[in-house]
């Protein structure tokens, strides 16, 4: 199984990445902008139309979201933290 983890670089997405790896049968796929990223996919700015092409490519059985925003004001954490997972939902 191929699972896309999106901020696998992050507090959550290196926990998260850390219990995956000890499964059978998963391969893990990493995402986001660290450019220690197989796949560059960066929720905060990304649009459907990018975002479609990028998880073609990956070929994920499923993905995992743990990216997002932890500082800034309310309205920024509110449109970069819902407005990209939508995004992604949509691609």
């Amino acid at each position: 199984m191929r699972i896309l983890v999106l901020g696998f670089t992050g507090y959550l997405g290196g926990h998260v990445v850390e219990h995956l790896r000890t499964l059978s049968g998963v391969r893990v796929l990493g995402g986001g902008r660290s450019p220690a990223a197989e796949f560059g996919i960066d929720l905060a700015t990304a649009r459907r139309e990018r975002l479609v092409p990028a998880l073609a490519s990956a070929a994920p059985d499923a993905v995992i979201n743990c990216a997002g925003a932890t500082g800034g004001d309310a309205v920024t954490l509110s449109e970069v933290n819902s407005r990209g997972p939508a995004a992604l939902c949509a691609a």
